[in-house]
């Protein structure tokens, strides 16, 4: 069961992806496809520990208020040392809502699905995900600098876990 989760998750990530390399043809979008990368601490109830990261994103406008995105994090729990030490992907496919910025600030809202994917050969079992966070965003003048928070529910066979990422990074 949890090989046709992912099968599925991994399908509806790659038809995100496409939709966002493609971009979206609609009279009302405003802007090209953007994309991101930034760092991020995770928090997981899966590892029982904390973990750095380093996250990427696409997205491409539907709107000025919305859009879908892509991304992936590699994060390693790395802080019990070497021999301890695990490591996770954590793709991911979204829709941002952005309420209207003012004074160059503004506040939005992402949800959807991903899949945690731990890697090595003591890892726990790879499961999808449901996710919903907030985030803020500085204008610059061509890029922005974001922060985020954006906690998860895993999904597992036999028990449920929680992710809770705090990134930050820039979107050009």
């Amino acid at each position: 069961m949890v090989s046709s989760i992912r099968a599925a998750c991994t399908r509806i990530a790659l038809a995100a992806l496409l939709f966002a390399v493609l971009g979206v043809e609609t009279a009302d979008a405003q802007s090209e496809p953007r994309f991101g990368i930034g760092f991020q601490m995770m928090a997981s109830s899966i590892e029982d520990n904390v973990g750095p990261g380093i996250r990427f994103r696409a997205s491409a406008p539907i709107n000025r208020d919305l859009s879908v995105s892509v991304g992936s994090a590699f994060t390693g729990y790395v802080f019990e040392g070497q021999d301890e030490a695990t490591y996770a992907l954590d793709p991911t496919a979204s829709l941002i809502v952005t309420l209207p910025v003012m004074g160059g600030r503004g506040t939005y809202f992402l949800g959807g699905v991903g899949a945690y994917v731990p890697l090595g050969d003591n890892a726990p079992e790879a499961a999808p995900f449901f996710h919903f966070g907030f985030g803020r965003v500085w204008l610059l003048r061509d890029t922005s600098i974001f922060f985020e928070i954006d906690p998860a529910l895993v999904i597992g066979e036999d028990t449920s876990n929680v992710l809770f990422p705090v990134r930050v990074g820039v979107i050009f």
